[in-house]
């Protein structure tokens, strides 16, 4: 994904022929906004709205109120679905319409495939979205630590015995492509064939007993869990992204 500085992403002062039911359904500095965030959106392929909050760096109620205003279009900007990630966590993810991709077409912008678009591509995501959303989540805490990271890089036809869920690129350089499980289980046969494993789990009880059972089959790696990556991020720590090597 591309890094995008939001202030610097120019909004022209009339819209397009066809697109200017944005101006005459709300005030300027609104519709300047939700243009501005679509234009972000189709440059970065960003999908869930924490990613926005980041990167437009918009408090939650602002960010939420101009995604609400996009919703209530009736050709609206944006879809917008929510995933469950565990437990009780739903994960908001939003896609920019073919309305919102024509309007930036016209403001001279090509939209690329979004990170969920590609899981949806790549990974069959609409029938796998608790996986889909580990993936978007393990993607953002690694943006939020200044990583750089690309899900599904692999082309299926290139490589059909190679399909990493994540690739992700540390401040220095150092890139690991990275497997993301939902659950307890280790696939012998899937993990066998590997040098080295790169394991993001959703907790870290899931996490202990995959790298104990990685550790007995001998197969090295590194492994990291989402709920500790989320409760430092919110302590301020954002030091790590893996949580252990063996």
């Amino acid at each position: 994904m591309n890094e995008i500085d939001f202030s610097s992403i120019a909004v022209p002062e009339i819209l397009p022929d066809g697109f200017r039911r944005l101006e005459w359904a709300y005030r300027r500095p609104r519709w300047r906004r939700m243009v501005a965030t679509v234009l972000l959106m189709a440059q970065t392929g960003v999908s869930t709205v924490r990613e926005l909050e980041r990167l437009t760096a918009l408090d939650r109620k602002t960010i939420h109120i101009v995604l609400d205003s996009m919703l209530d279009l009736l050709d609206p900007l944006i879809e917008s679905h929510v995933f469950h990630a565990g437990g009780r966590g739903h994960l908001r993810v939003v896609v920019l319409t073919d309305y919102a991709k024509n309007l930036c077409r016209a403001l001279g912008v090509e939209p690329v495939e979004s990170d969920l678009e590609k899981i949806m591509r790549l990974h069959n995501g609409e029938v796998q979205t608790f996986h889909a959303a580990l993936v978007l989540m393990a993607a953002y805490q690694a943006r939020l630590r200044g990583w750089k990271a690309e899900v599904m890089p692999f082309d299926p036809q290139e490589t059909p015995w190679f399909q990493p869920d994540l690739k992700v690129t540390d401040p220095e350089g150092w890139f690991y492509y990275c497997e993301v499980e939902t659950r307890s289980r280790v696939k012998s046969h899937k993990w066998a064939r590997m040098r080295e494993v790169n394991l993001i789990v959703p907790t870290p009880t899931t996490r202990q007993w995959m790298v104990q059972r990685l550790k007995d089959m001998g197969i090295p790696g590194r492994a990291t869990d989402l709920r500790t990556l989320a409760q430092q991020a919110k302590a301020g720590d954002l030091s790590r992204f893996w949580l252990e090597k063996w």
